[in-house]
């Protein structure tokens, strides 16, 4: 009796655990079920930092981080562009600062976790020592002093960091200067470190290693308007230092007297070469490539043009007629690199292989084809997913789309930096310049990133972020069939502006408190706006939500109802009472822990009369009359859809469809 009860018991429990399986994973079955990937679709090379030093043997080499999922770090032949190694750097997007040491040993300062990595030339690994300021999630330059240890700044708190190889540990210097975010550059002169800072103004410290004192060292008021000590080189006892903002002028401190000698105007950076034949240092400026005699002053053109900013310089030698002696070598953005020879004046380009790394996915759309485009992170380019034939296509040559729409059979595109805006019919081929076009840019309008764009009737509406260390987002009214745009900056004060809807002649803005990166909020609550676009001016504002500091999407259902999102609270709004009629909180938020929310959400009604939208990681379903909440798939990033009701998604650097 006991053993038939005992197997009775046995196969009920069986029974009910099978039976919870399928009920606790059907939700998660589902999801699979429904779900495609259909993969990376850009990839690209691109170059945020570089440095030059020896193989083992004496060979010259190329060290160069490239961006991607994740960065890489590549070893180069100098002379041919061939890579000697390659190493994946974990948990990291890319680098900003990559320096060698006297011994020759390489160091690599990542972003995203903020990682400090070692390269020993010859080996088969790259190290990671860690992190040298818990909190902190960008590196930005790194340089070494003569014992070997290594300095970095960071973000975001604008702090300074040693590393110290012989005990391996860290020293956290502080922040450099209250209200600053970003140490973005540095470099050692014997016992004092020279910070080079912004966004909220343009700060130059001096630090002393020992004790860590710090001295502000003046600016005039036109440099300290600025926007970042974007780069500092110490050349003998030259120092270097590029102030950014409304021109890229050298400052050339003398270290002896802490006095400014020259000023050179038109400098593209990043860097100042170590000094080669005759004492000559080399640069970028206005493109071209210019030769500075360090103690007569005099600046040269060499000849060598078309050319962007150089990440850093080295010297190498070739021992050929054409390149005698020793050769400069740089390296770019685009991973070409640039040999030239100060003796002949000879100079050639060659493609570094670098390989291509895949780009994380930073916006997607339905484009005026019904096909999905696909916007990179950083390295950015634009792709173009055909839902019918499931083919991709890859371009190149478009920095980070922030956002895009489409608007008159063109697909509208804003990118940063410096808030411009493309536009590209996909119906005919695609060459940049001429389709894809350029409109404009807003960046003289302290504009940086067009998150928000929006078709409203004839004309085109696009919100925007401030540039770094600045609050004050913009509305820009577009009109295509003349090319022109109306500007209105802080339509809504202190805020920026990052989703927006359209009905019947009237704009429907929603904001968020943060600016550009670099500065804090002054406002408390985001607000939503409202825009007559026959007047050109703001009708109404308020607040939907209190305690809210982002409206991240907006849209309207078919009766005319405008609904909204914060982060994660959702909101029906009634735009003939101007009043909030019902809201639902699906994602808890506690709006301490986090630094900027430009991008939180995504709202869009199909045919079927539900609201689909994606928030925190999540796409889900809405019922617009009980506000029920169906979570569709988890792990997932930005919305679009294409005319069959599709979902797409993406999780890093890969493109997903949701299947309806």
């Amino acid at each position: 009796m006991k053993s038939k009860t005992f197997t009775y018991c046995l196969i009920t429990v069986l029974v009910f655990l099978l039976f919870s399986s399928f009920v606790g994973n059907d939700r998660t079955a589902a999801e699979e079920n429904n779900v495609r990937e259909i993969g990376t679709v850009l990839n690209s090379v691109s170059v945020p930092a570089a440095d030059y030093g020896k193989g083992p043997n004496g060979e010259d080499w190329i060290y160069a981080v490239a961006n991607g999922s994740p960065a890489v770090f590549n070893v180069l032949d100098a002379k041919t562009g061939e890579r000697v190694a390659s190493f994946p750097l974990e948990n990291a997007s890319g680098a900003w600062g990559v320096t060698v040491d006297p011994m020759g040993n390489v160091y690599i300062g990542t972003n995203s976790k903020a990682s400090l990595f070692r390269y020993v030339p010859g080996a088969d690994h790259v190290e990671n020592l860690g992190n040298p300021i818990p909190g902190e999630s960008f590196i930005w330059r790194l340089k070494s002093d003569d014992e070997g240890r290594i300095y970095g700044g960071t973000f975001p708190s604008g702090k300074v960091f040693q590393y110290n190889p012989e005990t391996n540990e860290f020293r956290d210097y502080g922040q450099i200067m209250e209200g600053q975010q970003y140490a973005r550059s540095l470099a050692v002169y014997k016992d004092k470190l020279y910070v080079g800072l912004g966004t909220n103004g343009a700060n130059l410290v001096e630090v002393d290693i020992h004790s860590g004192n710090k001295v502000e060292i003046p600016l005039a008021e036109k440099y300290a308007k600025g926007t970042n000590v974007y780069d500092i080189d110490v050349i003998r006892d030259k120092m270097f230092a590029r102030v950014t903002g409304s021109s890229n002028t050298i400052l050339v401190f003398d270290l002896k007297t802490m006095k400014i000698v020259d000023e050179i105007d038109g400098a593209n950076g990043l860097d100042v070469s170590e000094p080669g034949p005759g004492n000559l240092v080399y640069f970028i400026k206005n493109e071209e490539l210019y030769s500075y005699d360090l103690n007569s002053l005099k600046l040269t053109p060499t000849g060598f043009n078309k050319l962007f900013s150089a990440r850093d310089f080295g010297w190498a030698k070739f021992e050929n007629s054409q390149y005698p002696g020793k050769t400069l070598v740089s390296i770019a953005w685009d991973g070409k690199i640039r040999h030239y020879n100060p003796i002949t004046g000879n100079h050639q380009i060659l493609q570094g292989q670098l390989s291509g790394q895949p780009v994380s996915i930073q916006s997607l759309t339905q484009g005026p084809n019904g096909n999905i485009f696909i916007g990179g992170y950083l390295s950015g380019g634009l792709a173009e997913f055909n839902y019918v034939t499931n083919q991709v296509t890859e371009n190149k040559g478009l920095g980070q789309i922030e956002g895009m729409i489409t608007h008159q059979n063109r697909l509208y595109m804003g990118i940063y930096p410096g808030g411009f805006l493309h536009s590209y019919d996909p119906n005919e081929s695609y060459e940049i310049g001429e389709n894809p076009v350029q409109h404009f840019s807003l960046k003289s309008q302290g504009q940086d990133r067009p998150f928000a764009l929006k078709s409203a009737g004839n004309l085109l509406a696009i919100g925007t972020v401030p540039d770094y260390g600045q609050l004050g987002g913009a509305l820009t009214i577009f009109d295509p069939a003349t090319n022109d745009y109306t500007l209105h900056r802080n339509i809504v004060q202190n805020q920026s502006v990052i989703s927006l809807a359209y009905k019947d002649g009237l704009l429907y803005g929603g904001t968020s408190v943060w600016g550009g990166l670099g500065i804090s909020p002054t406002e408390k609550e985001a607000k939503l706006f409202v825009y007559n676009m026959d007047t050109g001016e703001k009708q109404f504002e308020t607040i939907p939500v209190p305690g809210e500091k982002a409206i991240s999407a907006l849209t309207f259902d078919e009766d005319g109802n405008l609904w909204g999102l914060t982060s994660g609270i959702l909101f029906k709004y009634d735009i003939a009472t101007n009043q909030v009629v019902a809201t639902k909180e699906l994602y808890s938020m506690n709006w301490d822990s986090i630094g900027h929310l430009w991008r939180g959400g995504f709202l869009q009604f199909d045919e079927d009369g539900y609201l689909y939208g994606q928030a925190h990681g999540e796409l889900f379903k809405i019922n617009p009359d009980t506000l029920a909440h169906e979570v569709l798939v988890d792990d997932a990033n930005l919305f679009a859809m294409d005319p069959d009701g599709n979902i797409y998604f993406a999780r890093g650097h890969k493109l997903y469809q949701y299947h309806r």
